[in-house]
């Protein structure tokens, strides 16, 4: 309310300035007097009114845009689905969104600066037309310039738009050049020049069309404020006519009428706002909302406490959203309740976006997934996330404590001791820990103080325990949880996992594990394997049965078989010839 109280001693400063005047030419020593004192008040208290209203309304904006910030992350993070990652085009509305989301916690600061532009605006019309009626055209000429704003705007919007993806390029080529995860490739490669070149190109395909929309947008307000500025120069002019009090008279149509080019400008200013920030900013964040709640509003039925049969794939199909190539095409497979089942197959073949139609993440273009006979698709989403553990090929590294970073797996219990020292059991992460300067309190990350950097395979046996923390899953996801561990240490860890879900400890969930890897010794190992080639599954079968019947599984393990062998041999022959 500070905003809207400032507009009064600010618009009436003009009258105090013409009092001045009039009391100068007239020699009326007591109006000067008053005319002096009142101009001191008026700009005291439009001073004083404004430092109020600013620091109330940045301490308020602070705390909005706290707020505004986490609900965006919450809604992001919430969507049942991965499209806002992984879709090029919602990828773009949703940098645009959250390049500005912290621009919507001035919507409160915004709207009182508006109500009291616009009551600056009628109280300088009004002293204008006290001189003459005529006077109040005045706000008529200043409406080009609003329009121009209002449609240049939208203007610099629909290029802001088209330019998203070479803005997130920009900063894509920028962290590339400028993070540590990336730096031994960039000069080894030294692809240093090539990577500024890139960037700069990026940049510029971004800023030259929207350099040129916002260059057309300051010739055509130039024009327009030219226009009310002859205007004003005219009314001056005419003000010296109609006028018994010459010098008042002028020196009220020049404050005012000036004041009125700035309160016009400020009019357009926070119509631009509530254009380009409020209106598109608000649109993006409801489009966001309904999205996510779309995606939450699918599903009604609750998810099993236990699996009796299993998952069903019926003739599955999926593509995803916003492309035409299918990825899975006429999938069909029984996974049994208590089994583990392995997903094996060249790269590409489509074995990740298996796995996440299983953890909902899409929905089959076409077919179903039913668990225990309810289709997937109306299974409560958040309650299908709750049976759900695993570790993934795309891991985050969260640079907390140990103990944190293990215990996020299963919040409800991330305080309790035991279960994080089992599920890091589980991952392989007990040596580790053990040679950390503070074992399970150590903080991961070198960019922390005391914080300690891990390697690639030392981060993601940190994910894999995280992803063992949750006791007793329906679906537990393995998809190349150990890529960047060796061969041994991958078996070692999967054998001790799976000799803790025989059927005898299993039954009571009736737990299906699902994992997938390139390497077959570990694959061995599950009750069944899917083996998926260029979109569709060509085998299906335990281990034994494929190798009976000679087919492409059979094949990939004994090229990877004869592999191993060979390197065996070779390492076995050089340690014969030192000795």
């Amino acid at each position: 309310m500070t905003a809207v109280a400032a507009a009064a001693p600010d618009a009436l400063f003009a009258v105090g300035l013409a009092m001045l005047v009039d009391g100068v030419v007239t020699a009326n020593e007591d109006r000067i007097l008053l005319a002096a004192g009142l101009v001191s008040l008026l700009t005291a208290g439009s001073w004083l009114l404004g430092v109020v209203s600013d620091r109330a309304n940045r301490r308020f904006s602070d705390r909005a845009a706290v707020v505004i910030e986490s609900h965006v992350a919450q809604l992001h993070a919430s969507t049942a689905t991965l499209e806002l990652h992984e879709r090029a085009d919602y990828q773009d509305r949703v940098a645009v969104l959250r390049n500005h989301a912290a621009a919507l916690s001035y919507l409160y600061q915004q709207l009182f600066s508006t109500i009291g532009a616009f009551v600056r605006l009628v109280l300088t019309l009004a002293l204008l037309m006290s001189v003459h009626p005529v006077l109040g055209l005045l706000a008529l000429l200043a409406l080009p310039d609003i329009l121009v704003s209002h449609r240049r705007s939208a203007v610099k919007k629909e290029v802001e738009e088209e330019a998203a993806q070479d803005e997130r390029l920009a900063r894509h080529l920028f962290d590339v050049a400028t993070t540590a995860g990336a730096g031994k490739e960039v000069r080894v490669a030294g692809v240093q020049g090539w990577l500024r070149r890139r960037h700069r190109d990026a940049w510029m395909r971004r800023y030259v069309p929207l350099a040129r929309a916002r260059w057309i947008s300051a010739l055509w307000q130039c024009s327009s404020q030219g226009l009310f500025g002859g205007a004003l120069v005219a009314a001056v002019a005419y003000a010296t006519t109609v006028s018994s009090s010459e010098a008042a008279a002028v020196t009220l149509v020049l404050a005012a009428g000036s004041r009125l080019s700035q309160y016009i400008s400020q009019t357009v200013t926070q119509t631009q706002f509530y254009r380009s920030i409020w209106l598109d900013v608000s649109r993006r964040l409801v489009w966001l909302e309904d999205f996510a709640a779309v995606a939450a509003a699918e599903g009604d039925c609750p998810a099993p406490r236990r699996l009796t049969e299993g998952v069903r794939l019926d003739d599955v199909s999926f593509r995803y959203p916003g492309t035409e190539k299918p990825v899975l095409d006429g999938i069909t497979a029984e996974l049994p309740a208590g089994k583990v089942v392995a997903i094996v197959g060249e790269n590409g073949a489509g074995k990740s976006s298996l796995v996440k139609l299983l953890c909902g993440f899409y929905s089959p273009t076409s077919g179903s997934i039913s668990v225990d006979g309810t289709p997937l698709n109306k299974i409560r989403t958040d309650e299908w996330r709750q049976c759900l553990a695993g570790a993934f090929q795309d891991f985050v590294r969260l640079e907390y404590p140990v103990r944190e970073a293990v215990g996020v797996g299963d919040l409800p219990r991330a305080d309790d001791v035991a279960a994080v020292a089992a599920a890091a059991e589980r991952g392989g992460l007990v040596d580790l820990v053990s040679g950390l300067d503070n074992g399970m309190d150590t903080h991961l990350g070198a960019s922390w103080k005391d914080g300690t950097d891990l390697s690639h395979g030392q981060w993601q046996k940190v994910a894999l325990a995280r992803g063992f923390m949750r006791q007793t899953p329906l679906l537990l996801v393995l998809d190349e949880p150990t890529s960047a561990l060796d061969a041994e240490m991958e078996h070692i860890l999967f054998e001790r996992f799976a000799n803790s879900l025989k059927p005898d400890s299993d039954a009571s969930s009736g737990r299906i594990t699902v994992l997938v890897s390139h390497r077959f010794s570990t694959v061995r190992m599950a009750d069944l394997i899917l083996v998926l080639d260029g979109t569709r599954m060509v085998e299906c079968g335990s281990h034994d049965e494929l190798m009976e019947q000679g087919g492409q599984y059979a094949e990939l393990y004994e090229i990877q078989a004869s592999s191993y062998r060979a390197g065996y041999a070779a390492t076995a022959s050089g340690k014969g010839a030192d000795d």
